[in-house]
């Protein structure tokens, strides 16, 4: 005997993920945390570095970890989090202005988490830095050449343009948008714009400046995600 499936079996809908709510919710907040994360993480190092001192050189971070190791362990946790944080909360940027921009904001979304897992790898090192500081072992020559293996630098390639050109990209498809305030896009762009200034005059007081406009930025993307009903959150997946 042939069994058939009958039209209103065929074509039953699926039911609403019950989850989707939480998810869309938790993914909107996670996007200003991540990079309050990166803030916090120049704003220790600012602090760590207020009296001088630096990273430019294998010897000098090590100076730099063991005159102030409680600073530079916040600085790396924090950078930590903040970028698995960046993860989902970049994807959530992408559903709220993918519909005027899908191909700008799909490279903007990718340049971003890429950049930061990148980061992720970057900052996982200060570890290991910290370890070799506190024990007073002179190895400033072995992190430089740590850093120095050509398989490494797209690594640092890739986190620049995440960081920068990624920022630049999500700000140019918030300008496109109709879904979150034009100042918005003026925030988040103020981040690649002062970091720069940043590296220029050699101050990370800049960076901690244009952290704090990028997220007054990114909130404002928060803002229209947890303002979407979870049917149109879906749609735009």
């Amino acid at each position: 005997m042939t069994q058939t499936t009958s039209p209103a079996t065929a074509h039953a809908p699926h039911p609403l993920d019950p989850t989707r709510g939480f998810r869309r919710r938790a993914a909107a907040i996670a996007l200003p945390l991540g990079f309050l994360g990166q803030l916090v993480a120049n704003a220790a190092f600012s602090w760590a570095t207020r009296d001088g001192g630096g990273d430019a050189t294998g010897a000098d971070a090590l100076e730099l970890y063991a005159r102030q190791p409680e600073a530079m362990l916040v600085a790396t946790v924090a950078a930590l989090v903040g970028c698995l944080l960046i993860v989902p909360g970049a994807l959530a940027a992408g559903r709220v202005l993918r519909p005027r921009s899908p191909r700008l904001t799909l490279a903007a979304v990718l340049l971003i988490i890429t950049g930061y897992i990148c980061y992720f790898g970057i900052v996982a090192t200060n570890f290991v830095t910290l370890a070799l500081a506190e024990a007073g072992l002179p190895a400033g020559a072995a992190l430089d050449a740590s850093q120095s293996y050509p398989a490494a630098l797209p690594v640092f390639l890739l986190f620049v343009l995440g960081n920068m050109g990624g920022a630049l990209l999500l700000a140019i498809a918030v300008f496109r948008s109709r879904e979150v305030p034009a100042w918005a896009g003026v925030g988040i762009l103020a981040w690649t714009v002062l970091h720069i200034v940043g590296l220029v005059v050699g101050s990370e007081w800049f960076e901690v400046a244009g952290g704090v406009l990028q997220i007054a930025g990114l909130s404002m993307i928060t803002a229209r995600a947890l303002r979407l009903d979870d049917a149109e959150w879906a749609r735009r997946g």
